[in-house]
């Protein structure tokens, strides 16, 4: 191949590799702009973190209440003394354990969002690494694009679901609105 056509066509490569990096930067900055004041690996990881403490808290209330109702079956076995009684208390008992057997689901959803978290945390570091290569002034020079993904649309608040705890509104705020 001549020089001049190799020339080229290292241009033409050199071009592409540019343009190829001016999209890896706009799509970096979209995930961590600089000047943005959301972090959505935070963000995302907080909620999560929320997830788990509310199914944690669930499970615990589900299985106290269960604790209850096996005490009331006990009770009333001791002072029931209908023989057809018996094997509904057995049915109610059987049914109550299926209940315990269930509330596994917490657990391995609480390993399972974890293992998530700390994926995320990888992806994250790996990111702010980007961001340091990068160069935080050039990705602060680049538009908030995908920025306004986080508000409502008339962005004043965020509407992306439960509010974490210590956020938002608290449903007594709400109730003194009605008083």
């Amino acid at each position: 191949m001549p020089e001049s056509e190799q020339y080229a066509t290292l241009k033409v490569e050199v071009v592409r590799l540019f343009e190829h990096l001016q999209k890896i930067k706009k799509e970096v900055a979209a995930i961590k702009h600089p000047r943005s004041n959301i972090d959505c690996f935070s963000s995302v990881a907080d909620q999560l973190n929320a997830i788990v403490k509310a199914t944690e808290e669930a499970t615990e209330t589900i299985m106290e209440s269960t604790e209850d109702v096996m005490g009331v079956v006990d009770d009333l076995k001791e002072e029931i003394k209908y023989e057809g009684a018996s094997v509904h208390f057995d049915k109610i008992t059987e049914k109550t354990n299926l209940v315990f057997e269930a509330c596994s689901f917490q657990d391995i959803t609480g390993q399972r969002i974890s293992k998530i978290v700390k994926e995320m945390n990888l992806i994250e570091g790996a990111l702010n690494s980007l961001v340091v290569i990068i160069g935080e002034e050039g990705l602060k020079a680049l538009p908030l694009e995908g920025a306004g993904i986080h508000e409502s649309e008339d962005g004043d608040v965020p509407m992306h679901g439960p509010q974490l705890e210590g956020e938002g509104v608290s449903q007594e705020d709400i109730d003194k609105l009605f008083d």
